[in-house]
């Protein structure tokens, strides 16, 4: 399954911008842990560095902006997420034979070292 470049879904600017946002379901969820609506979408509870935040707030502007770009991400969201779809699907084709991987016991994950079995 290839995710379409930097889909929104046709988004609205409520959504884009999560106001009146409830949990929900989505590739993030699923992986993350969030509650599972149909169509609901989370926020991602990761850290990434200050430099390359700035880089990726450039990197969608600039495609926004860029007439040469022939489907640009709708907003910085839309770019994240197919980021990250296509992030685990390299992941399960290069460690688990193309599949997903089975859901995890516990629905929050652990924090702390990597888990090693």
């Amino acid at each position: 399954m290839t995710p379409k470049p930097f889909s929104g879904g046709g988004e609205d600017a409520e959504t884009q911008t999560g106001a009146g946002r409830t949990a929900g379901s989505s590739i993030l969820d699923k992986l993350l842990g969030g509650q599972q609506t149909v169509g609901g979408k989370s926020k991602v509870p990761a850290y990434v560095n200050n430099e390359l935040l700035e880089r990726l707030r450039n990197t969608v502007v600039g495609m926004q902006r860029d007439s040469d770009v022939e489907e640009p991400p709708l907003s910085l969201s839309s770019f994240v997420e197919e980021a990250i779809a296509a992030a685990v699907e390299r992941a399960e084709e290069e460690h688990n034979n193309g599949r997903p991987y089975p859901r995890r016991p516990h629905r929050n994950l652990k924090t702390g070292p990597p888990i090693r079995t």
